[in-house]
């Protein structure tokens, strides 16, 4: 297993070319599936909009019949008879509303509201995007510092191995230190497996993210740039609020529903007035006899009863609109909490990154005397294990720390809307 692994990983190395952040992120925006899924979507409400709008316009209609069999009652002499015969009727037909108390003009806002409201989708499903891209991206980077770290654990504790061997052959040491010198070798040679494993899943994501068949690599040195520049101080909390509820395309959205609730439950509430509209129609007849039939005038129809079937519907669209706005106010509440959090996550692993490299430093120094008082019989394997483990522990929560960094700044700018005017490049 671990053969194969390794194998893998040098096709990807072998093969791969260096992948810039922003290269990967214009990949995805391109290619991936949602962001096409979002298009379809604005073009499908583009087309409610334009469905919307044709009842503005007059509809005419061709109508056609015909009977090979027709009873025709006819009046003679004070009596009916009837004759069979054959008969087809055409005629052409036309009708246009002319007046609804705007309710037409209410279904037509409502459904460009909802186009607005597939547009600002798509704007969240390329953030969204954009944010998996610099996850996977970056997590690949955090990956392969573990895995070096887990090398560098390997050779060292390889070393004091064969140190510990050559110091028991001349009565030095006992086996009780090579063996805790190799378990930890064997430990660290696992963890590096390990490692090696799970950035070749995340770079499998990454590749279907960007819809790319080639095997990719990332710049090492723009993890650690990245994460050194990201940085946001907040003295206006209120400021930053007011900014997520204008910019944030979620609540953007929220606010067109909302809106296109509010216009269905205006053009709902006015079915019960009625309409007005203009007909005409022209046709031919023939049976027994041709003749040209025509008519034009204006029809007006008002629903007296039906089974209070539009009074739920009043009711129901009234709901509907309460329930548009409490959303808009939950979600509203937790993006908040969410971009809170992520600004102080933000400060809090600046701090974290200073005090690891500070521990990296000290436990450096420290390591290297008690590798040299080790070896000269002043210090115990206990002594040199303690001080690997805390530096193996430092630079895996520095990386951590630059990892987390970068995931809370990236939350932030797709919280913010940022993602698309390379706020987040």
């Amino acid at each position: 297993m671990k053969t194969t692994i390794i194998f893998l990983l040098l096709i990807y190395t072998l093969h791969a070319q260096p992948l810039k952040l922003e290269r990967a992120v214009e990949m995805a925006l391109q290619s991936n599936p949602q962001t096409q899924a979002a298009q379809l979507r604005v073009q499908s409400s583009q087309a409610d909009t334009k469905a919307a709008k044709s009842a503005l316009h007059p509809r005419i209609d061709l109508n056609g019949e015909y009977y090979p069999t027709k009873t025709i009652v006819m009046p003679t002499n004070g009596t009916f008879s009837t004759r069979q015969t054959d008969a087809f009727h055409t005629d052409i037909s036309a009708s246009y509303s002319l007046w609804d108390f705007g309710r037409n003009d209410n279904i037509i806002e409502a459904t460009r509201y909802a186009q607005e409201g597939s547009v600002t989708d798509k704007v969240s499903v390329q953030n969204s995007l954009i944010e998996q891209v610099w996850l996977q991206y970056t997590n690949i980077a955090y990956l392969e510092q573990l895995i070096d770290t887990a090398r560098k654990s390997s050779e060292f504790y390889k070393a004091q191995y064969v140190q510990a061997v050559q110091m028991r052959e001349v009565g030095l040491k006992t086996q009780a230190d090579e063996s805790r010198f190799k378990a930890s070798w064997l430990e660290a040679d696992d963890h590096h497996s390990a490692a090696q494993a799970q950035k070749a899943k995340v770079l499998m994501a990454l590749e279907l993210l960007i819809s790319s068949d080639v095997p990719v690599t990332i710049d090492q040195a723009d993890f650690d740039r990245r994460s050194n520049a990201l940085t946001m101080v907040v003295e206006n909390a209120p400021a930053l609020r007011q900014e997520l509820s204008q910019n944030n395309p979620q609540l953007q959205k929220l606010r067109m529903s909302i809106n296109r609730d509010k216009a269905l439950s205006h053009a709902i509430s006015k079915q019960s007035y009625g309409s007005v509209n203009l007909v005409a129609a022209y046709g031919y007849d023939n049976s027994l006899s041709s003749y040209d039939t025509s008519q034009i005038g204006i029809r007006g129809s008002i629903p007296l009863y039906d089974g209070e079937k539009l009074d739920t519907e009043t009711q129901k669209s009234r709901i509907a609109l309460s329930l548009a706005q409490k959303e808009y106010e939950n979600t509203e509440r937790a993006l908040w909490q969410e971009l809170y959090d992520a600004m102080i996550d933000l400060n809090r692993f600046d701090e974290t990154i200073t005090a690891k490299e500070g521990v990296m430093s000290a436990t450096q120094k420290a390591l290297s005397l008690m590798r040299g008082r080790y070896a000269q019989g002043l210090a115990t394997y206990i002594d040199v294990l303690e001080s690997q483990n805390v530096l193996e522990n430092a630079r895996i929560a520095h990386a951590d720390a630059k990892l987390q960094k970068i995931r809370s700044w990236v939350k932030i700018q797709r919280l913010l809307n940022k993602g698309m005017n390379n706020g987040m490049l």
